[in-house]
């Protein structure tokens, strides 16, 4: 249920119970009056015989006063002792010896229907007996009159509470949705969005919140973008030194350096240029446009560079690509710094002539690229921990890239012991989860194990 929903349903509820704690006993006032009305009519009726009575005690002279009572002769009789009856007399013998006995008035019910009963005394003795029956229609005039303007005052104040609250809801969720949408563009990386500060208290604390804090991330932003700006410019000054070092550079090494100060150089050029454009920070979202690699293509071609580094170390690097394309869902340049942050760790990590391996293609069909070697490995219980970090002199950023990468698709990254006896680093581009990696001395591990060809084992 959204808020303006629940706040409509809370007003409602809560106008319906106010409004029916006070029309409800209203009413049930309203039905006693009218049957308390109903009866001093039927007393006054009564009256009416008893003074007749009063003057005279002739049965032709009070049935001449009853029949000129008109309508009320139908609910009204006297009994005169020893003279028979005057009208038709509802109540029972047990009823009427009772009001004579008592001397005093006696209401009964009979056959539904309420009776007066009121005793007169006669001078000579004896004692006359008059009745009035208290009418139906008299018990409920003016009740559904009450009830409809009692009902018409709850729906009233009901509409109006719940017109109120919506007015109130209105701007809460007006005001909750502006917050929603400027949080949804900064998250696609619009931060020059802000919120207006309007609505309650509560709503304009968080409005001006949110707009310090996107304030705050943009001036963190600049500063990141100017940062490796002037990073990137002050690493072209040494690195086109380097360039013309190695143009003097004779013999089999020469072309090999050269190859690696043209690929640093490309790379600070594209960091020159991502930083310029400042837009290399808004993440990828549902119906925004992602770049897309071929894993198998961009690992085949970067592998010509770690080749010859490789060759130059003496290391034997078994490379085993998918033959077909792999499409998986980030950038050329991030394939390129994923391959480039694993491999580099392990010419960092271990000595010159350790073998390695690299495997780019599926795996339970999501695309995995794997990096193992054949070094110390990571010491048991601490593959989570060396996601990330590192000793020494390194940074520790390579794995830190390499898991953004893959989160970058959905997918993840684990640590392990692998095929060659040392580190095993998965890559999964996808979002099925890479199994457990568990070691198995002399075999190939079962579910996790790399693809990488068993030659010379």
């Amino acid at each position: 249920m959204t808020l303006r929903g629940w706040q409509l349903g809370l007003s409602l509820g809560v106008a319906l119970l106010t409004a029916l704690a006070f029309a409800l006993p209203l009413g049930y006032a309203a039905r006693q009056q009218a049957a308390d009305r109903a009866q001093q009519r039927s007393e006054r009726r009564a009256a009416v015989l008893v003074t007749v009575l009063a003057a005279t005690r002739d049965v032709d002279a009070v049935r001449a006063a009853w029949r000129s009572s008109g309508e009320d002769r139908a609910s009204t009789c006297v009994r005169l002792p020893g003279a028979g009856t005057v009208g038709r007399c509802r109540a029972s013998g047990d009823a009427a010896g009772r009001a004579v006995r008592d001397g005093r008035t006696v209401r009964a019910r009979i056959g539904g229907e309420e009776v007066v009963l009121l005793p007169v005394r006669l001078p000579e003795g004896g004692t006359a007996l008059v009745e009035s029956v208290v009418r139906e229609d008299e018990r409920t005039d003016g009740v559904r009159a009450a009830w409809a303007v009692l009902a018409a005052a709850v729906v009233s104040l009901t509409l109006v509470a719940v017109l109120g609250a919506d007015r109130v809801a209105r701007r809460l969720v007006r005001s909750s949705d502006d917050l929603v949408q400027a949080a949804s563009a900064v998250g696609r990386g619009e931060l020059g969005v802000r919120v207006r500060v309007a609505g309650p208290r509560e709503v304009r604390e968080v409005a001006t919140a949110f707009n310090a804090m996107t304030d705050r991330v943009t001036e963190l932003m600049r500063h990141e973008r100017e940062f490796a700006a002037d990073l990137s410019h002050r690493l072209r000054t040494p690195l086109t030194a380097l360039g013309l070092e190695a143009d003097r550079v004779e013999g089999p090494v020469a072309e090999r350096l050269r190859v690696a100060v043209r690929a640093l150089d490309e790379e600070v050029t594209r960091l020159i240029g991502l930083t310029r454009q400042g837009s290399a920070v808004a993440p990828a979202g549902p119906g925004r446009h992602r770049a897309r690699a071929d894993l198998a293509g961009v690992v085949g071609a970067r592998m010509a560079f770690w080749a010859a580094l490789a060759e130059a170390q003496g290391r034997r690097c078994e490379v085993t690509v998918a033959p077909g394309p792999v499409e998986v869902a980030v950038p050329e340049e991030d394939v390129v710094a994923a391959l480039d942050a694993l491999l580099g760790n392990v010419f960092r990590h271990t000595p010159p002539g350790t073998r390695c391996g690299v495997y780019a293609g599926p795996s339970d069909g999501v695309p995995t690229l794997v990096v193992e070697d054949a070094g110390p490995g990571v010491p048991a219980g601490e593959a989570v921990r060396a996601r990330g970090h590192s000793g020494g002199a390194s940074s520790g950023l390579g794995l830190d890239i390499a898991t953004r990468v893959a989160r970058a698709a959905r997918g993840g990254l684990v640590i392990g012991p692998g095929r060659l006896g040392g580190t095993r680093v998965c890559l999964r581009f996808g979002a099925r989860r890479p199994p457990a990696l568990p070691r198995t001395d002399g075999d190939v591990a079962r579910g996790g194990a790399s693809p990488l060809p068993d030659a010379e084992r």
